[in-house]
């Protein structure tokens, strides 16, 4: 059982059963645990990972996935010219550094 990062090979495809079958995937893996443990706050050494940081992770390697399929995301749609975004990086960082604050600032 290899370990890439926060996840376990046997974690990746239990909770990303469809993951690709690609010998870049470690590469993924690898990159969006450097780009998640980087804008995590600081934690104690050895401390295990949280479940928050593990799901970050995944959501931040799908997200490197996506966008590497789908190259630079434009394309002509229903509408006509469309960019495509994925807002799994935000969804990651939100598990990383939950938001404090005002939870009503900017729908007034």
């Amino acid at each position: 059982m290899a370990v890439v990062g926060w996840l376990e090979t046997e974690d990746i495809l239990d909770r990303w059963p469809d993951a690709p079958d690609d010998p870049e995937l470690s590469a993924i893996l690898t990159a969006a645990h450097e780009q998640c443990d980087a804008f995590a706050p600081a934690r104690v050494e050895g401390a295990p990972p949280t479940e928050s940081m593990k799901l970050a992770q995944l959501l931040q390697a799908q997200h490197l996935w996506a966008r590497k399929r789908a190259g630079n995301g434009e394309g002509f749609g229903p509408e006509g010219y469309m960019v495509q975004t994925y807002p799994l990086v935000m969804e990651s960082r939100a598990l990383l550094r939950a938001k404090h604050g005002n939870p009503f600032r900017g729908l007034l």
